[in-house]
């Protein structure tokens, strides 16, 4: 169930491409450790122990981490009515929509 919920989100190619050093067994042992305390995630794979916060994330993943905090926060009120449309347009995608709202996972497209 857990490789199907990867496939599904479009992931499990991303985590199981052996070039990256990746590897579902620990994968499935990194999630099952897996704890998320004040924005930092800890874990145990193979004895060793993992901890980092979406910044560090970011940096082993060469991707940017700037205004993740915003994202997972859950007051969206920063973002101001218009911010908020924009970011509704945009997961849904549905440049039509005139009022913001939440936006089911199921909806959203991927990146590719």
């Amino acid at each position: 169930m857990f490789l199907e919920k990867l496939e599904a989100q479009w992931w499990l190619d991303l985590l199981t491409d052996t070039k990256r050093g990746c590897s579902v067994p620990n994968l499935a042992e990194f999630y099952a450790n897996c704890v998320v305390t004040n924005g930092v995630v800890t874990s145990t794979v193979n004895d060793h122990d993992q901890q980092f916060d979406a910044k560090k994330l970011g940096e082993l993943l060469g991707v940017s981490s700037e205004g993740f905090d915003v994202y997972v926060q859950e007051d969206k009120s920063v973002l101001g009515e218009e911010g908020l449309l924009k970011l509704t347009q945009k997961l849904a995608p549905k440049p039509h929509l005139t009022v913001s709202r939440s936006v089911r996972k199921g909806e959203m497209m991927p990146l590719h």
